[in-house]
């Protein structure tokens, strides 16, 4: 569940009242001051770590200097990250996360009007997330995402999978190879090739080189197809661009930005 601006400052306001704060102690249990709570970066050596928020709960958001951004509530706290991390990701660099069982709105409220208190309390403002007027995090409906592209119906083909590549490659204007799925990419480099990209707010297709039941065998293929060793790839009006470091380095020179604008 999420909170509107109006229904969260209703809430903030209801929040100061003593008998919710002891609702918000008694649902979430002794572990629940977000000062204890372990900051975990959603990186670690290049790797994305949302698989490890496959909880329900309350979390709150912390910036590269550890300054708290906002406090959210949800019953899949990777997936409510993992949308953070591609549409805010220079706010989204750690989290603290309170697993809660008793996932009922009524305990969910309780326990994130008490990190919000709590947050108060101890910077002397609400999260800047959490602010009424504040749209980026609380309001802000994610658009549906593409699904990934499937080069087969998974089932056996007679077609090599170069064949199938060959012609995807050609008929969509960027397509992004990458290791995992759009909302949860499954290493850092794929996971820094499909931020640039959302970025640049342009059209793109994402393949999966993982999937072994829809893309048999394209993890070692696309890399003969390219002739390079490394995954991910990106490619823009049928030719290849290269990988993460180097689209990473176009993005830094702007060369990015005029390339995707191109093939569109």
């Amino acid at each position: 569940p999420s909170l509107r601006p109006a229904a969260m400052a209703a809430a903030l306001r209801s929040s100061r009242r003593p008998h919710v704060r002891a609702s918000a102690s008694a649902s979430a249990g002794a572990a629940a001051k977000l000062a204890d709570t372990p900051l975990t970066p959603v990186m670690d050596k290049g790797e994305v770590q949302t698989a490890a928020l496959a909880t329900a709960g309350v979390y709150a958001v912390f910036d590269a200097n550890e300054a708290i951004q906002y406090v959210g509530l949800s019953r899949k706290i990777d997936a409510s990250v993992a949308n953070h991390m591609a549409e805010l990701p220079e706010l989204t660099h750690a989290v603290k996360v309170l697993p809660m069982s008793d996932t009922s709105r009524e305990a969910l409220v309780a326990a994130w009007k008490a990190w919000v208190e709590e947050s108060v309390e101890l910077t002397g403002a609400i999260p800047p997330g959490n602010q009424p007027g504040e749209t980026k995090w609380q309001a802000r409906k994610a658009a549906p995402m593409k699904r990934e592209v499937r080069l087969t119906a998974g089932k056996a083909i007679n077609v090599p999978i170069e064949e199938l590549v060959d012609k995807l490659v050609k008929d969509a204007k960027v397509v992004a190879f990458v290791k995992g799925t759009r909302t949860q990419p499954a290493c850092g480099f794929s996971f820094k090739m499909l931020q640039m990209l959302n970025e640049s707010r342009v059209d793109f297709e994402v393949v999966n080189v993982l999937d072994e039941e829809f893309n048999p065998g394209l993890r070692d293929a696309i890399k003969k197809y390219s002739q390079w060793p490394t995954i991910p790839q990106l490619y823009v009006g049928g030719e290849f661009v290269g990988g993460a470091d180097i689209v990473e380095q176009m993005n830094t020179s702007g060369e990015l930005a005029k390339l995707l604008k191109g093939g569109q």
